[in-house]
Order: structure tokens, then C-alpha cells, then sequence
């Protein structure tokens, strides 16, 4: 089991992981990791990686000056790749919430998803739009699924019921 979610920004990719993750978390080992928004008097200012099985944080990107940057965001190589190491690749799931631009601005993050490809047992998530070999890779072999606010609550439904199955 491969799959995919894209859809456009806000749409629930990160919530679908986390609905997920929360359906199945007593079943079996899940890892991996999404990524929250932060925001201040409701005014996104960045965004922070959070572990699932730790729930241990650290800064992704935020709103600044800096020398690798996103848009108006400033990234946090270093962070983004000591986090990794924080990642276990002994489970059952593995979850990353997101394969997107900010992330792929690290070679040890590339490598890190390029190791998950022919695995078994992963759950992406995707940019929309952006373009990398990585993403073309992705959208080539896995099952990918766009989020809308139509299909968004049946999807967590089937894909949980995908992963269990794989697991009986």
C-alpha cells in the first residue's frame, strides 16, 4: 500500500493523516511526521514539524530573513534534518505530511523519501503543483488521491480500512 494525497492548500491533508494516524495508532506501529501550521492572532507565521509517535516539535519554516527561503518563509534545513534522525523506519505506517517544496530544499530529506519508495506501508503527502524528480517518482508509482471537501471524510475512511486489511 502507496498512497498519496494532494489537494489544493487548506483542503485536509494534514488532518486526513492525523485522522489516520488516530484511527489506527492502538492497532499497530505507525511513524513519521506532520507538518502543523503555527499562527499568531490568526496570521499563519510558520509551520512546525511534529513527530507522531514522540510528539516531539520543531520548526520547519517561519516568516523572516534567512538563507534558504520558500516564498516569505525562511527554512530550517538543519532542523528539518536532525528531525529525521528522530523518525523511526521500523513500523507498520509510515507517515510524511509533506513532500513539498520546503522539505525537498534538503538532500538528506530527498534521500530519506527516495528509501521509502518501494516500501510498503506509506502514506505522502504532496504539493499540489510543485515539481521535483522526487514528486514525479511519487505521482508515478503510488496511488494518489486528490483531497476535496467532497471526498475528504469517505477517503480517511477507505484508506483506513485499506491499511488494515494489508495488516490481517
Amino acid at each position: 500500500m502507496q498512497i498519496a494525497f494532494t489537494g489544493r492548500p487548506g483542503i485536509g491533508k494534514t488532518t486526513a493523516c492525523l485522522r489516520i494516524f488516530e484511527r489506527l495508532r492502538d492497532e499497530m506501529e505507525i511513524s513519521g511526521f506532520v507538518t502543523k501550521e503555527v499562527r499568531e492572532k490568526g496570521r499563519r507565521v510558520g509551520f512546525k514539524l511534529v513527530n507522531l509517535e514522540s510528539g516531539e516539535e520543531s520548526w520547519l519554516a517561519k516568516v523572516g530573513e534567512g538563507k534558504v527561503k520558500v516564498g516569505k518563509y525562511v527554512v530550517f534545513v538543519e532542523n528539518l534534518e536532525s528531525f529525521l534522525d528522530t523518525i523511526s523506519l521500523v513500523s507498520d505506517l509510515i507517515i510524511i505530511d509533506e513532500v513539498g517544496p520546503m522539505e525537498l530544499k534538503s538532500r538528506k530529506f530527498v534521500d530519506f523519501v527516495e528509501n521509502l519508495l518501494n516500501r510498503d506501508g506509506v502514506i505522502f503527502t504532496i504539493h499540489y503543483k510543485a515539481r521535483h524528480r522526487i514528486l514525479d517518482e511519487i505521482r508515478r508509482k503510488f496511488r494518489v488521491i486528490t483531497l476535496t471537501e467532497e471526498n475528504r471524510d469517505k477517503v480517511v475512511e477507505e484508506v483506513v480500512e485499506i491499511v488494515r486489511g494489508r495488516k490481517s
